[in-house]
């Protein structure tokens, strides 16, 4: 049943990309271009594969932080909140099939830039088969694992409006601040380890079984605290009447 809601979804979602295809095509044009011009700019600093890894990686965590977010948001103000609750599923049941078909949909509009971005700049990829699949298999680690601090920030919701505003800055904090486009040293640097991306970057440039374990950590971590959030900030809300304060 879950697999078939997701395949309805997803085909609606991709239908509706189809009608936006004019924009959808200057806001991917958009990422090629910002993608393309980091590449360039900071190739003397890492490997345009290293880099490559850390954007396809911070692309998709973009929409972990803001998404769910989002998606309260949504249902707060559509006041469908409330049917959710009456039903069934629980909220966290909905949000997660809304996640999984973002992340679906992410893959098929994600893929075809990143292809053209290897393309156009170059990118030599490893010669190691183990060491691309290692690679890839670290940054869908990195990706779920920012979906969990993404709960985190998704739950304010419940207490706090327009908690968005806040995620989107979030968002752009991690790709200049936490090294994904070069590392930094001092009090950004302890700030950037709150994130997995150092870890991720070490075992793209070295893989081992210690990095891809603390990434796992920083998983589990993330998903523990933001389910807790969720369900506690969720009962708070409640009790206060206050679920649709948006």
């Amino acid at each position: 049943m879950m697999i078939k809601e997701i395949r309805r979804e997803l085909n609606r979602q991709l239908q509706e990309m189809m009608q936006f295809k004019f924009n959808l095509f200057f806001a991917n044009f958009g990422i090629l271009i910002m993608v393309s011009a980091y590449l360039q700019y900071f190739q003397n600093v890492q490997s345009k594969y290293l880099l490559l890894c850390l954007l396809f990686t911070w692309y998709f965590t973009s929409h972990a932080i803001t998404h769910p977010t989002f998606f309260i948001e949504d249902d707060l103000y559509d006041r469908t909140l409330i049917s959710v609750i009456q039903s069934s599923k629980s909220i966290f049941h909905v949000l997660m099939f809304k996640i999984t078909v973002q992340i679906l949909v992410d893959f098929v509009k994600a893929i075809p830039i990143f292809i053209v971005l290897s393309m156009i700049n170059q990118i030599n990829f490893p010669d190691d088969v183990l060491k691309l699949v290692g690679s890839l298999t670290a940054c869908m680690l990195t990706i779920i694992s920012m979906y969990g601090f993404g709960f985190c920030l998704s739950s304010l919701c419940f207490i706090f409006n327009r908690t968005s505003s806040i995620t989107s800055l979030i968002s752009y904090f991690m790709l200049y601040f936490t090294g994904i486009l070069a590392p930094l040293s001092g009090l950004l640097r302890i700030i950037g380890n709150l994130f997995p991306y150092y870890t991720l970057r070490k075992v793209i440039i070295s893989p081992s079984y210690q990095s891809v374990f603390l990434i796992i950590i920083y998983c589990v971590i993330y998903w523990l605290v933001g389910a807790l959030l969720f369900n506690t900030l969720l009962k708070i809300a409640k009790k206060r009447g206050s679920l649709f304060h948006v």
